[in-house]
């Protein structure tokens, strides 16, 4: 009964940034190249670390990040489409997706998870400033070594280099 829950929860996820991927299809712009900084998940647990966003062209950008948490730190690594918000100098919207892997450093904690990544938000790049902050929806898909699920919100401070 649980696990069809987390599919239907799943489902409908994938469904929701899908819709807001083509709806937003037709835009393009980049407000930054590169920006370094931090990134915390609220609602996942104490877990935050250090962050590099880099536009690769107009519409898409690979961020990555060096998680540390309560017993263990992870590496996570996701491709996003972005675009710009319409009226708003500086904002863009971004959806996309990758993974998660982390790894249990407290004693005698030896554990490896896995987790797929979905990720869809908004990114405000400062126009007299060289300061990027961002706020995204964060579903977390756990596949191993158990499955489940968590909802975070992500929240992004970064200092663009270029």
């Amino acid at each position: 009964m649980l696990r069809t829950k987390t599919i239907n929860s799943m489902k409908k996820t994938i469904l929701l940034f899908a819709i807001i991927a083509f709806a937003a299809a037709g835009a393009n712009a980049q407000t930054y190249q590169t920006a370094v900084g931090a990134k915390f998940y609220a609602g996942n647990g104490s877990i935050g670390g250090i962050n590099i966003r880099h536009s690769l062209k107009e519409n898409s950008a690979l961020e990555g990040s060096l998680l540390f948490f309560s017993g263990g730190l992870g590496l996570e690594g996701l491709y996003e489409y972005q675009g710009p918000i319409s009226g708003a100098e500086g904002l863009q919207y971004f959806v996309g997706g990758g993974a998660m892997l982390g790894f249990g450093t407290g004693r005698g904690d030896n554990s490896t998870q896995f987790a797929l990544r979905l990720t869809g938000g908004v990114d405000y790049k400062f126009a007299d400033a060289p300061i990027d902050v961002s706020l995204g929806f964060d579903p977390f898909f756990y596949l191993a070594p158990a499955t489940g699920s968590n909802l975070a919100l992500g929240i992004g401070f970064r200092y663009v280099l270029k």
